[in-house]
């Protein structure tokens, strides 16, 4: 029988400079070492030099701390993450570290190859063997006797104690050969006069030891990174940031948080929510799959704003993260917001309240509207000038989830066909003469994420038509002069007072482009058509441009009042605010009569004006209001302008395009 001794069970790596660096005069330097690595562990029976040598040719720096029990115990609490990125152990050791450190552990491999290695010297001499190993049974040890011819009984232990305990009961008749890793229990089992081998951990053990470790220290500190950056991200949002697990225990809570809860984060964490944040949740709001948004609390004596989102694992609520914000800023932010859009003039003034109606009709297309205000579909408005088209439309955006972004209007038909191009979709530097340096963005980058309002879209000329299809069917833009595309997101409301399909007929206006901007449509009814509101509209008028004019108010007397309504404003609202103004001014504080209006004459006639006949397209009412006031005002535009509450350019286009010149 060979000579019992402490047996390798592989050799030892031969020597290698693998790892090291050669400086400029070829003296050796330092490798730049990965991972910091610590052992502990009884070693004196372990070769130190191969896990050195296996470590260093990984690029980790390995520290070797000859402890167990209550010594190991000490260490581990002693030993940083900062310092430290995995911990070796083996036996008992293991689970005494872990217990005692946030670090992780990897136990120090061994198979049944390493124990057949051992034990090969001793085959054929050697019939029972006594096998000490910690915890768990060692897989594939019946095939190891078989190969060998040997009986290995194998003795497990959990603690100090029981492996003392195991030793003592051992009858050495039975035992030919003692066999275990951990030094310790060699040193006893020697002591008790058994044959003792104890197993040298070598150099495939230590790189399979090590690999592993190597990918625990990769994995934890690329989740140590994590954290950290979403720590990061977090202490950087100006809103403070409160999570609660599903039983409302607290387990993070931001800077930002701690300042606006007027709470620290060491009374805060491990509380349960209601305290936290008192008033706020209810049992019934504690947890649920559904987020809330935009409550308001006081918390001592701060207003802030809550939103609760939950988080769902498998359709399981298992926590809830709550954002909250000073009501204040917020404010002061929507304010800041308002007056910027405001002096880029990119903000609405109406709403369906400033909508002032008597009439059923009216009403029933204010309830439309706000209808239409809560999807994102492209809406075309129809109706004569001055029925209040835009005003619908800046209503129907401020309604609308796009109300804090930009409102942006264009008059189709007052821009210039050559400028209509660069207006709407912006140009590039050098794109034409007289280019802005650095290039203009147009109306439909300024009105992205909110609304574009295309006035007048009848009078687009037919090449523009296309181009403006091809963007509501591609969301994207070319600016003039440029190559690349602008992705933009806005909502599209139209407006017009001709007649589109009659437009369509007679090739002025295409098909394809009007499917596509009228997905919904809304028709204004003209003044005449509602006369219900002209009395109440005037007289709102009246008080408005006297405040303005700071005059005192005057009753309108009854005769003014029939002459109103025999007139059939073919200006419609727009007409009839302009001939009030003209009225107060006149009056100079005085009692309001016909005259004051420009529509005295129609005192002389008390007959109501003929209706348009049934068939008459909005074209028709206009030619004839047009003829009309000519003929009464003897032919002057200026009058005639003012009176039909429209320029004089744009009366003089219209009376081209009706063939009513002089």
């Amino acid at each position: 029988m060979p000579p019992v001794h402490k047996q390798k069970a592989f050799l030892p790596l031969t020597s290698r400079r693998r790892g090291t660096r050669q400086g400029a005069r070829g003296k050796e330097m330092l490798p730049q070492y990965e991972f910091q690595m610590t052992l502990i562990a009884p070693y004196k029976g372990l070769d130190a030099r191969i896990f050195r040598q296996v470590a260093k040719d990984l690029r980790c720096r390995i520290k070797f701390m000859d402890l167990a029990f209550d010594e190991a115990i000490e260490a581990a609490k002693r030993l940083s993450p900062d310092t430290c990125d995995v911990v070796l152990s083996r036996g008992v050791t293991v689970d005494v570290v872990k217990q005692n450190s946030s670090i992780p552990v990897v136990p120090i491999d061994f198979s049944a190859w390493d124990l057949l290695q051992a034990l090969q010297p001793y085959a054929g001499h050697v019939r029972n063997v006594a096998f000490f190993r910690y915890s768990t049974p060692l897989p594939g040890l019946s095939s190891v006797e078989k190969a060998l011819g040997m009986r290995i009984k194998e003795h497990l232990y959990g603690s100090k104690n029981e492996m003392h305990l195991r030793l003592i009961q051992l009858d050495p008749a039975d035992v030919e050969l003692f066999v275990a890793r951990g030094t310790l229990v060699c040193q006893w089992a020697t002591a008790a006069g058994f044959p003792t081998l104890e197993i040298i951990d070598g150099e495939i053990s230590a790189k399979r030891t090590l690999l592993e470790a190597v990918n625990v220290a990769r994995a934890r500190r690329s989740e140590r990174q994590r954290t950290a950056r979403f720590g990061a991200i977090l202490d950087a949002i100006d809103e403070g940031i409160v999570v609660y697990d599903a039983q409302g225990k607290v387990n993070l809570i931001t800077p930002s948080a701690e300042s606006l809860l007027n709470c620290a984060k060491k009374e805060a964490l491990g509380e349960h929510i209601r305290t936290v944040m008192p008033g706020v949740f209810s049992p019934g709001t504690l947890a649920g799959d559904k987020a809330e948004h935009g409550r308001v609390h006081d918390i001592r004596g701060t207003t802030l704003v809550i939103n609760r989102v939950p988080i769902l694992f498998q359709g399981q609520n298992v926590g809830t993260v709550c954002s909250i914000s000073d009501a204040r800023r917020i404010y002061k932010a929507e304010a800041k917001l308002r007056n910027k859009l405001k002096s880029k003039g990119f903000t609405t003034r109406y709403s369906f309240g400033d909508i002032r109606t008597r009439s059923p009709h009216v009403r029933h297309l204010k309830e439309l509207g706000v209808l239409y205000a809560s999807t994102d579909a492209n809406l075309l408005i129809c109706g004569e000038s001055g029925t209040g088209k835009e005003l619908f439309a800046q209503s129907i955006h401020a309604a609308s989830l796009r109300k804090d972004k930009p409102f942006v209007a264009v008059n189709c038909a007052a821009i210039p066909d050559g400028l209509l191009e660069s207006e709407l979709f912006g140009y590039e530097e050098g794109a034409f003469t007289g280019a802005q340096k650095g290039g203009r963005p147009g109306k439909f980058e300024l009105a992205d994420t909110g609304t574009l309002f295309l006035d007048e879209i009848g009078d687009m000329p037919f090449d523009m038509q296309v181009k403006l299809l091809r963007v509501l069917q591609s969301g994207e833009i070319q600016r003039v002069g440029g190559l690349r595309t602008v992705p933009v997101d806005l909502r599209i409301i139209s407006a017009t007072n001709k007649d589109l399909k009659q437009a369509i007929a007679q090739h002025q206006f295409r098909a394809d482009l009007y499917y596509r901007i009228s997905t919904l449509s809304i028709l204004v009814p003209p003044l005449r058509e509602r006369a219900e509101d002209i009395l109440p509209l005037a007289e709102h008028f009246i008080h408005r441009h006297e405040l303005r004019l700071n005059r005192h108010p005057v009753p309108l007397p009854q005769e003014t009042a029939e002459a109103i309504l025999r007139y059939p404003w073919p200006g419609n609202i727009r007409q009839l605010e302009s001939a009030v103004e003209r009225a107060v001014h006149l009056a100079e504080g005085g009692a309001l009569l016909p005259e004051h209006f420009g529509i005295a004459d129609l005192m002389e006639n008390r007959r109501p004006a003929a209706p348009a006949p049934a068939q008459a397209t909005l074209e028709d009412i206009e030619r004839q209001a047009i003829a009309a006031a000519l003929v009464r005002f003897g032919g002057n535009i200026s009058q005639t302008a003012f009176a039909l509450g429209v320029s004089r350019p744009t009366l003089y286009r219209k009376m081209s395009k009706y063939g009513l010149e002089e």
